[in-house]
């Protein structure tokens, strides 16, 4: 049984190694760029396994979720002060964690190559509340920049959304308000998710 469950784990974790090189490599052609995108989702995605590895691949909490993603790009340039984080520490199953946590790096590194961290004014709240539907439970989360450079929508779709969309399979949407991006999440919560 244990074979059995590392064979998955192994294939799943395969799997989206295999989607980051190949969301990667249809963005760009430049190596160098190649090279930092996989890398810095490789990064997130050992965090996050680090934490679930730490929370017995039971759980994870949203809180530690966000920390876990965000620690490497708060430490730098005293961006820690920077960030706020408002909302229950709720758990989610391994999927949903590991899903987040890149969605979490791919935001972090956008804001700090071209958002509210680029600058030494900018700053971001992510908040995040339960909302039960007819459907069932959802997860509304806001990530909002404020005081950062004009920001402009990107040619492309980006992989974080992608990941959101397809691993989560709920919605974002991105507003490129002037001051700062706007990212709003409606998930579906997984069966598993529980209050931490």
């Amino acid at each position: 049984m244990l074979i059995d469950e590392l064979s998955h784990r192994v294939k799943n974790t395969l799997s989206t190694v295999q989607s980051i090189v190949w969301q990667t490599l249809r963005t760009t052609s430049d190596p160098k760029v190649i090279r930092e995108a996989i890398e810095s989702r490789l990064f997130a995605l050992s965090r996050s396994h680090d934490l679930l590895t730490r929370e017995k691949w039971e759980s994870a909490g949203l809180l530690d979720i966000v920390h876990d993603a965000l620690e490497p790009f708060g430490v730098s340039g005293g961006r820690a002060d920077r960030i706020a984080v408002t909302g229950e520490n709720m758990r989610f199953p391994p999927k949903s964690a590991l899903a987040l946590s890149i969605a979490f790096n791919e935001l972090a590194t956008n804001a700090v190559k071209y958002g509210a961290l680029s600058n030494a004014a900018g700053s971001i709240l992510i908040e995040w509340t339960m909302e039960t539907t007819p459907t069932g439970q959802r997860l509304l989360l806001n990530w909002k920049e404020k005081d950062g450079p004009p920001v402009t929508p990107p040619a492309h779709k980006g992989f974080g959304s992608g990941v959101i969309e397809h691993g989560l399979e709920g919605t974002i949407h991105l507003d490129y308000r002037p001051d700062g991006l706007v990212c709003t999440m409606d998930i579906p919560l997984p069966r598993g998710t529980r209050d931490g």
